[in-house]
């Protein structure tokens, strides 16, 4: 290291500025540490063996090495009943990893094995480097790397790299040619024999550069692999036979089958070979790079896991992956004949079907805007101006907020486009003006919504803003951005880097496009609504949409029988969706309705988009999410975002105020009356910025609240009741009911109030911010949804989550009596105990390690890496 000579190339003395190292070489970290000199560990393994070795202690601390006895041979230990119990002490592998699974440096008869210590010291050090890189990609290793962030937020996952090398080569040259590190010559007669065989007909046969096999288990594959009946290209290393175990001689049957349908070669060109077409199956030892390989051309394996991380490889590609057959720890003609046909023939379109998704996903991943190909450009230091796009609600705009702020604590700095209307009522109401005073590089814009200043924005007519921007905002926003001016904060001028929008405001999309400003969706709905949205199309298709006919009204819509058939088009919701739980803009009379139109086209552009942000969680919403991600891979879930933020500014101040986004002053006066409450005595009332009651729903609310007996805190916005209805009177019985047992106000803290505790429950039209904010409090509901992606939340929180009850299409006093005895008094325990673990959840989700708190780590990164 002090020879610059040495380390330079001819140009110059330069000094070596940063080291990556094989992460098993750390002799040489003390050297490097006294000269300042960085390090970033490179390790070859994949992220699942590389997060067992890490947790090499907490494995001895339970008992489950070591493995072997100490006078033991091989077959003997294969044997052990112990060896197929489950290892309970890597988290994240704690349902499908066995004892012989774990890497091969477990299976020592001591646990001070000098090589097994070393390979736990060496591990470990990795949280010493600046980094760690690993040869691998998000969709293969996605929940491990996530176990390994926990302890190495720093990670990049680049691979595969051998594709990735190929596909960052092709962008920048013709030239093609290969760089071989192969330690033996490689014989190119067997690809010619390959050429000569039909397609698809071929089992490769190759155990590495390492493995040794004794002449027994050579026999026993040969005899295998003669006896299944297909074709097979062998490469069999000159030093890869141990011993002689009896006579040299091959028997006849043996050679004669080899001729037959076999062809054996010392060493092969091995990623030609899987790549040729006469190729369908990969019968491999393994390790790494051939397990990538094989990956990456969509080539189903058989395992035979020879040493080291090939044991746990071997487990993830029969049982996590469903790529193959996992053959550890046998070596029988009648098993490798049986695997053989398994795999060519009998359960070969499952395996083909399995191992091309992977590829696919494995492709997608060192494409540009795929997690590998950002992982290999992050860490550039330019300053970056985001600009966040939201033009619409109350609920939208709070999302947006919280979003922005949680961009400016990593520093980028965030330009909020709001429309003048939204602008102006957050300066009268909200204190975000202020608020975001403290962060230098924020501040907001805006620009007309083409409504007239009079016009309600609320109820069924909130769609005519979409509508309206669609027509009228192209021209005022493309002047927007040729201003930069306009957009950057006082201290320099910064062009847009990336814009982050609300998904539904595609008119921006040409200008950007044609700017080469690449843009993000925001989606503020739940993802269970966004997918329905997403299947919009095959929803029509099925028959299941137009739900209303052209002169009913809402009572005779709401009683239809056809609301209460099941929903057959939606994958991964055909067991409990109905249609009357689709969303609101889906209760169209014509599918040609321009707003029902709009939400599915712009939808549909989030494909186009280079990530979508969803305000969710994992845990919460999984299973749809895996759904979206099949369209838009590069999916950031980052979500409660509320207290998500929170938590964030909570690790870097003990002091820090809310920036609110309300629309509507808030009447503290409230949170003095919960005081003089009982504990959890009281349901919070609240139907959000949008909803509009009848003056007769108004008054079923009322009876019902007042004859539940139970006390009630009441939301009641000024311009939320429509119409007459007959008489403005207020029943007397409900005024003294009100007086005795209710509070009612114009608008309410709603997350201080759902966190006080006399507050047990909240009536709620399940507006997707709403619903969080009742689920990180541990809150049951009752769902009354009014329009949009309610429908479907409440759907969820009743027959999903099972953390409330649905009053969808219903507003009769009785039932909501009912409804609010059932949540406060005779299932409140079984609704808080469901509520008391989602709320774990959603904890967990934004804790350090944690999903969301992972994703957003994962995006601030993408973000950075954008250089336009």
């Amino acid at each position: 290291m002090e020879s610059t000579n040495r380390l330079s190339d001819s140009g110059g003395q330069r000094p070596v500025t940063c080291v990556i190292m094989d992460g098993v070489l750390s002799f040489a970290l003390p050297v490097l540490e006294e000269m300042g000199i960085p390090y970033i560990y490179f390790r070859t393994v994949g992220a699942c063996s590389f997060w067992a070795n890490f947790c090499i202690q907490e494995i001895i601390d339970a008992g489950e090495v070591p493995l072997k006895g100490k006078d033991e041979d091989k077959l003997t230990n294969w044997k052990k009943k112990e060896m197929d119990l489950m290892v309970t002490s890597v988290p994240g592998m704690e349902g499908f990893l066995r004892r012989r699974d774990l890497p091969g440096f477990c299976r020592v008869s001591d646990v001070n094995d000098p090589g097994f210590q070393t390979i736990k010291t060496e591990t470990r050090k990795s949280t010493k480097a600046v980094a760690l890189i690993l040869n691998t990609f998000e969709d293969l290793e996605g929940p491990i790397l996530d176990q390994i962030r926990k302890h190495i937020p720093n990670l990049y996952s680049v691979g595969p790299l051998h594709t990735h090398l190929k596909a960052r080569l092709a962008v920048k040259t013709s030239d093609s040619s290969r760089a071989s590190g192969s330690f033996w010559e490689e014989d190119h007669s067997c690809v010619t024999w390959l050429d000569s065989q039909p397609a698809k007909s071929v089992i490769y046969v190759s155990f590495g550069s390492v493995t040794l096999l004794t002449r027994n288990e050579l026999l026993e594959f040969w005899y295998g692999l003669v006896n299944s009946g297909q074709r097979f290209l062998w490469v069999m290393r000159p030093d890869s036979i141990i011993g002689n175990d009896g006579e040299s001689r091959i028997p006849v049957e043996l050679e004669e089958g080899t001729k037959e349908r076999g062809y054996l070669v010392g060493w092969a060109p091995q990623e030609e070979v899987l790549f040729h077409p006469a190729v369908c199956a990969f019968l491999t030892h393994s390790g790494w790079n051939s397990t990538l390989e094989s990956v990456m051309v969509g080539m189903p394996m058989i395992c035979w896991p020879y040493f080291a991380d090939q044991m746990i490889n071997s487990r993830f590609v029969s049982e996590v992956w469903k790529l193959g057959l996992d053959m550890k720890d046998s070596c029988d003609r009648m098993i490798i004949e049986k695997m053989v046909r398994d795999i060519m023939v009998t359960r070969r379109d499952e395996f083909l079907q399995m191992a091309n998704h992977m590829a696919n996903l494995g492709e997608k991943a060192i494409s540009e805007g795929g997690s590998s190909y950002y992982g290999n450009n992050r860490g550039c230091n330019k300053e970056k101006l985001i600009l966040n796009f939201q033009l619409k609600l109350n609920g939208h705009v709070n999302s947006m907020l919280k979003l922005a702020e949680l961009l400016c604590l990593y520093n980028l700095h965030v330009t909020m486009l709001l429309s003048e209307f939204t602008h102006g009522r957050l300066l009268l109401h909200a204190n975000a003006q202020s608020h975001f005073a403290h962060y230098p590089g924020f501040r907001f814009v805006t620009m007309p919504d083409g409504l007239p200043e009079d016009h309600p924005r609320a109820g069924e007519r909130i769609l005519e803003i979409l509508l309206s921007l669609k027509e009228t905002g192209r021209p005022e926003f493309r002047r927007l951005m040729e201003s930069t001016d306009r957009l950057s904060d006082g201290s320099a001028r910064r062009p847009v880097t990336c814009v982050i929008m609300d998904g539904v405001l595609s008119f921006s999309i040409p200008v950007l496009e044609e700017m080469g400003i690449p843009y993000i969706y925001f989606r503020t709905v739940s993802s269970c609504s966004f997918w329905a949205y997403f299947c919009i199309q095959e929803i029509i298709d099925a028959g299941e949409v137009p739900l209303k006919g052209k002169d009913e009204d809402k009572l005779t819509y709401w009683k239809k029988e056809e609301m209460d058939l099941m929903v057959s088009s939606v994958p991964g919701m055909e067991g409990f969706l109905r249609r009357r739980d689709l969303p609101g803009f889906l209760r169209a009379n014509d599918v040609n309705d321009p707003g029902f139109q709009s939400i599915k086209i712009e939808t549909r552009k989030s494909t186009k988009a280079r990530a979508l942000i969803l305000n969710t969680f994992e845990d919460l919403e999984g299973p749809v999410l895996d759904q979206i991600r099949k369209h838009v891979p590069n999916l950031y879930s980052v979500g409660p975002l509320h207290s998500h933020l929170k938590a964030r500014l909570a690790a870097i101040t003990s002091e820090f105020s809310r920036a609110s986004g309300s629309f509507w002053e808030e009447d503290r006066s409230c949170l003095t009356w919960l005081d003089s409450q009982a504990a959890k005595t009281v349901i919070y009332v609240s139907f959000g910025s949008v909803t509009l009651l009848t003056r007769n729903e108004l008054l079923e609310f009322w009876y019902g609240l007042v004859n539940s007996g139970q006390r009630f805190l009441w939301v009641m916005r000024p311009d939320s009741i429509i119409g007459n209805d007959g008489e403005s009177r207020i029943p007397l019985e409900l005024e003294k009911g009100t007086k005795e047992r209710g509070y009612l106000v114009g608008w309410a803290p709603q997350e201080e109030v759902l966190a006080h505790p006399a507050v047990c429950a909240f009536f709620t039209h399940s507006g997707w911010n709403s619903t969080l904010e009742s689920i990180v409090v541990e809150m049951p509901m009752i769902c009354w949804p009014y329009f949009a992606d309610q429908a479907i939340n409440s759907r969820f929180v009743s027959e999903v989550w099972k953390l409330g009850l649905d009053m969808k299409d219903s507003c009769d006093r009785m039932i909501i009596e009912k409804m609010v005895r059932d949540i406060m008094v005779m299932r409140r325990d079984e609704f808080l105990q469901r509520t008391d673990h989602m709320a774990n959840l959603a904890r967990k989700a934004i804790s350090e390690g944690g999903s969301s708190y992972t994703n957003l780590d994962r995006l601030i990164e993408f973000l950075r890496a954008m250089i336009v």
